[in-house]
């Protein structure tokens, strides 16, 4: 799960945030809301965040000052601003600001830029997040057999199931970790599941049942090496 803190003064707009985070995905988000900027500050020496919304004018405090400390800790977490007043932009922009919201918050403004955060929080190692239809899946690599492009969509299989999602090789490739390997422009595969390299195939498996898919010749070569280069680290 993603782990989101929500910071406002104002239990209304932190209702809504935290409504709008549930209609966008009902499972993926670990929500935690606080009214001050003095008990979100004395969490964070407790727990760790994958994101912050934080308003910008709360009393005794502000969120730039929550955000000065985030940054002396983290220079990297996404921090959203929600405000009711455009002329603090310089402001916010000086703490490595993701992005902002002029209140009202609506889902209009609110969701492409939560699409960007779980896109750019889609760094770790072991994860593969996408999504899909207004749906946003979590998948472990290590449960990822292959990807197959299909025009302008990628065929998902994993141990259990088949996902989709609309995305371009270049994307796709971007996003994976060092263990996939690109076969044929249709095909990625993860080394952990090759069971077989022929001159111009390979076998995956993940039970039984063999799977056999094409290398292009595009790929022949330069395929096979990463392959066996990979699966020797692994010895």
């Amino acid at each position: 799960m993603i782990k989101v803190a929500i910071c406002d003064d104002i239990p209304e707009i932190t209702g809504t945030v935290e409504k709008m985070l549930e209609i966008y995905n009902t499972t993926l988000f670990d929500i935690s809301v606080f009214f001050s900027a003095d008990t979100l500050i004395s969490s964070l020496q407790k727990h760790k965040y994958d994101f912050f919304i934080l308003d910008i004018e709360l009393p005794l405090s502000s969120g730039i000052t929550i955000a000065k400390i985030i940054r002396q800790s983290d220079s990297k977490v996404p921090i959203i601003f929600l405000t009711n007043f455009a002329e603090y932009m310089e402001d916010v922009f000086q703490v490595q600001t993701f992005d902002y919201i002029l209140k009202p918050v609506t889902k209009e403004k609110f969701f492409p830029i939560l699409e960007k955060v779980i896109t750019y929080l889609d760094l770790d190692d072991n994860d593969f997040l996408f999504t899909y239809k207004r749906t946003t899946y979590k998948l472990r690599f290590t449960d990822i057999i292959c990807f197959e492009k299909q025009k302008r969509t990628v065929i998902i299989y994993s141990r259990e199931h088949k996902y989709q999602v609309i995305m371009s090789t270049s994307e796709l490739l971007e996003k994976l970790n060092d263990n996939f390997v690109q076969v044929h422009t249709s095909f990625i595969v993860n080394v952990n599941f090759i069971k077989e390299i022929g001159a111009n195939y390979i076998l995956l498996s993940e039970t039984s049942e063999l799977i056999e898919l094409p290398i292009s010749r595009k790929f022949r070569t330069t395929a096979r090496d990463q392959i066996i280069t990979k699966m020797r680290r692994k010895l």
